[in-house]
């Protein structure tokens, strides 16, 4: 599973503040030297560097994060309807069974990538010390083979053109990545469902799931971008850094934070072998 990876950070916002602080010192040395009438202006140019900050989407600008959106060894990539997972077969190379505990209810046995089992433990523990009950976890990693399953199963229940909006093709999951989670907490009802978003849990876990690395990734507000329907349940593991920048900056999908193309229905190019 991919660890946390530092921040690219661009030279300038590295070596400039020191040098501008040193520029600013000589400045006062040689104005007291020599009879400073500006020295005001000098502190207030001070200032307003202090309150200069980084901006936070200078993660977004590395070159070598940005080329991580394609990996899905990486917490970075992202997998929609226009970003198939490659190999379509891949399976994450460092599964583990998240932990069953008296605050996560894994009785399921499901797996998840390292981080993002250790990052839903520690959310279901924060949740509970909330006083929101206790975490179900509903559905983790799917194979490639599971995921056509469980497509054609939504296409026989709802029609293709609901289930489009309901689930993925093979080969198009953040399930599979290992990356993603479908919770719920079955004492507050509306399990799997889009009124989980209105339960006091489900309203805790988009305020506060950003705190664990998570996001939810698809809004009642943002299926003209995913192209999938609400689904308040459906959390996915960004890494805490790019989880908090998701949070402050108030982006509401993935295609938006990373500054990528909508991807509301498959391209022409998918073949009927990529939905079953």
């Amino acid at each position: 599973m991919p660890q946390s990876t530092p921040l690219y950070r661009r030279p300038a916002f590295v070596f400039g503040p020191p040098l501008v602080m040193a520029f600013a010192g000589a400045i006062l040395i040689l104005q007291s030297a020599f009879g400073a009438g500006q020295l005001s202006l000098v502190q207030t140019k001070l200032n307003e560097l202090k309150e200069t900050k980084t901006p936070v989407f200078s993660i977004r600008n590395s070159d070598w994060i940005r080329a991580k959106l394609d990996d899905p060894n990486s917490v970075f990539v992202v997998v929609n309807k226009h970003r198939q997972i490659n190999p379509k077969s891949f399976e994450p190379g460092d599964l583990v069974r998240v932990e069953d505990s008296k605050t996560l209810d894994n009785s399921r046995k499901l797996a998840l990538s390292v981080a993002a089992a250790g990052a839903l433990e520690e959310m279901a523990k924060a949740l509970s010390a909330a006083g929101q009950g206790k975490l179900f976890l509903n559905s983790a990693y799917r194979s490639y083979d599971y995921q056509a399953e469980l497509f054609l199963g939504k296409v026989k229940q709802y029609g293709k053109s609901e289930a489009l909006l309901r689930s993925a093709r093979a080969g198009y999951s953040e399930h599979q990545t290992g990356l993603a989670a479908d919770v719920s907490v079955p004492e507050q009802g509306c399990a799997i469902l889009a009124c989980f978003g209105e339960t006091p849990a489900g309203q805790w876990i988009q305020e506060n799931s950003w705190r664990y690395g998570f996001i939810v990734r698809y809004l009642e507000s943002t299926t003209a971008i995913t192209g999938y329907s609400y689904e308040p349940w459906h959390i996915r593991y960004v890494g805490k850094e790019v989880a908090r920048l998701y949070h402050e900056n108030g982006m509401q999908t993935l295609e938006e934070f990373w500054g990528l193309p909508a991807a509301p229905d498959y391209l022409s190019a998918t073949t009927e072998s990529t939905s079953n």
